[in-house]
């Protein structure tokens, strides 16, 4: 049996896990209980049933408890009930060095009393090495259901229970607590998780500067002098302060010159202290600033200047996102020569972007440009000639019309009014043009380690500049306009046969294309000479009519070793 096959087969831990998940679950189905007091999440009578229950369950292997934890919490009541406070109480697992209930793509809402329930049994976790509650805050849940957002009295008595848990966790290694957070629970975190490493809050949280220096070891009190303790967390690499609002400038610099080890630090006015520090004229020599992330959110953190000033004081920057360009930000994006991680949310222009490609293109193991309004297939080889190990790669145009421009220079010295001179039909003169490109573009070594490739409305010169040259590509994303007005521009099968011959495609493990200029020709050639394809999705997005699309289906499915999952 291959490993495709066997991973659809549940292994005999998996049935044992399910089973003992339904027979802990039958007897902890209660709900809430109407004389359940406020400040706590079960009843006496609810809490003893539970405790029965757990003296079972800490017999069993902390991960296979964690295992199931996770599934339950995850259960919206479609197929399954939610999670109750007895089922929360019944598997927190003394034993857990992890707990991680993190932030939902999508709002949960969860039975009541069930996060009220999470926090009562944390008390019972003395080995836990990375604890996440950001799932727990109002951002995931909404307050109407959340239990712990009902009054400002609820949420208090929770921060003092999680402020006495946190007493006890002296190997904590992470540290994620949303809006769960005040100066008090950070005082507490400087004085016992010495080791902290990966500290993540988010606002609106009751934290001030006062909370913040507590972290950096510099409020040291008389008693922690006369026992020649030494408070703060010196090991932190990454802190995480968004939306945290009552910060000064002042107070985000001490975290830069007190946390040697500091890596990444998210914050909405981190530009602004860095600009400060450069115009009073520290030396970035002196400060040794170890920063190796950047996130620019907001217009004002990618303005020019404040790049200059990044560049200046935190040189080693590896993985720089930025919501925004400017027509100079490519002059100081490449200063920089040790970025791997490069993300722009909005791109203007691309004039100038082979600037960093060559400072830094070697290095780059995933590049994302999305929405850019000027874009040209110069630019698609550029990241062919300087990208080579380029690991993931998403570009996104905002229409067909931004990047049809460019093809030229990618051909460079062949001259495309010579080829409409050379032929009499349009057809055959697109077929030239295509057959020519694909020849220029061999002198360039492959994306040999490309895996995933992203395109939104690329042009053909941009698509054959990249794509016939992907030997290990696993995920291929593919989508242009559905409007007939904007329709991919030159995209047909013939096109795609050409790339077929140059590219077979023997890792593809996922396709999902978006085109109405592709037939199921196309479609048919992935199905049958892609033996490592596992799904084929928006079938119906192609030029395909429901007999082909159930057709194709069925020989997907009954290919064999490894059947193919045809998602119309």
């Amino acid at each position: 049996m291959s490993l495709r096959q066997r991973e659809g087969v549940p292994s005999l831990q998996s049935l044992a896990c399910h089973a003992i998940e339904d027979l802990v679950r039958k007897s902890t189905d209660q709900v809430k209980d109407p004389g359940c007091r406020n400040l706590i999440s079960m009843t006496e009578e609810q809490q003893e049933k539970a405790d029965t229950i757990q003296e079972y369950v800490e017999n069993l292997c902390p991960n296979v408890v964690s295992e199931i934890l996770i599934r339950v919490l995850s259960y919206n009541g479609d197929t399954k009930r939610k999670a109750s406070p007895l089922d929360v109480w019944a598997l927190i697992h003394p034993g857990f060095k992890q707990l991680s209930i993190p932030r939902r793509e999508v709002q949960y809402h969860p039975l009541p009393n069930t996060h009220k329930a999470v926090m009562d049994s944390l008390f019972k976790l003395t080995y836990l090495e990375h604890l996440n509650l950001s799932g727990l805050d109002e951002h995931s849940t909404p307050g109407d259901y959340n239990d712990l957002m009902h009054s400002r009295e609820v949420k208090e008595h929770y921060l003092y229970i999680l402020d006495d848990c946190i007493r006890k966790l002296p190997t904590l290694s992470t540290l994620n607590l949303g809006t769960l957070v005040n100066n008090n629970i950070l005082r507490t975190v400087s004085n016992t998780c010495h080791g902290l490493k990966e500290l993540r809050l988010r606002g609106p949280a009751y934290v001030t500067d006062l909370g913040i220096r507590y972290l950096t070891g510099t409020n040291t009190t008389a008693q922690d002098y006369k026992l020649g303790r030494k408070p703060g967390c010196p090991k932190l690499e990454v802190i995480d302060l968004t939306d945290i609002q009552k910060l000064s400038l002042h107070t985000i610099t001490l975290l830069l010159i007190n946390l040697p080890e500091l890596r990444i630090l998210d914050h909405n006015h981190l530009h602004e202290a860095l600009w400060l520090m450069d115009k009073t004229g520290m030396d970035s020599k002196l400060l040794m600033l170890k920063l190796l992330g950047y996130n620019g959110r907001g217009a004002p953190q990618c303005k020019p200047e404040y790049l200059e000033v990044l560049q200046k004081l935190c040189p080693r920057m590896q993985k720089i996102h930025l919501c925004m360009t400017w027509p100079e930000s490519f002059f100081y994006l490449s200063r920089f020569r040790d970025v791997s991680h490069l993300s722009i949310y909005r791109v203007s222009s691309v004039e100038n972007f082979d600037l960093p490609m060559m400072a830094f293109g070697k290095k780059l193991v995933k590049l994302e440009l999305t929405n850019c309004t000027n874009f040209q297939s110069g630019t698609a080889l550029n990241i062919r000639k300087y990208c080579e190990n380029l690991q993931f790669l998403k570009l996104e145009i905002d229409s067909t019309d931004a990047n049809n421009s460019g093809i030229q220079e990618a051909l460079e010295d062949q001259n495309i009014h010579t080829l409409e001179n050379q032929v009499s039909s349009l057809q055959e003169r697109l077929t030239q043009l295509q057959v020519t490109m694909l020849d220029v573009m061999n002198k360039y070594g492959n994306l040999r380690k490309l895996e995933e490739l992203h395109l939104r409305n690329l042009g053909m010169g941009s698509l054959l500049i990249l794509l016939p040259f992907c030997p290990q590509l696993k995920v291929l994303t593919l989508k242009y306009s559905l409007r007939s007005d904007e329709a991919a521009p030159n995209l047909s099968d013939s096109l795609f046969l050409k790339i077929f011959a140059k590219n077979k495609f023997q890792y593809i493990e996922k396709v999902e294309i978006w085109c109405k200029s592709l037939s199921i020709r196309t479609a048919e050639w992935f199905v049958r000479n892609c033996e490592e394809l596992r799904i084929l999705k928006s079938l119906s997005a192609w030029n395909t009519n429901e007999e082909e699309q159930v057709e194709l289906w069925r020989e997907g499915r009954r290919r064999e070793p490894n059947p193919v999952e045809i998602d119309f």
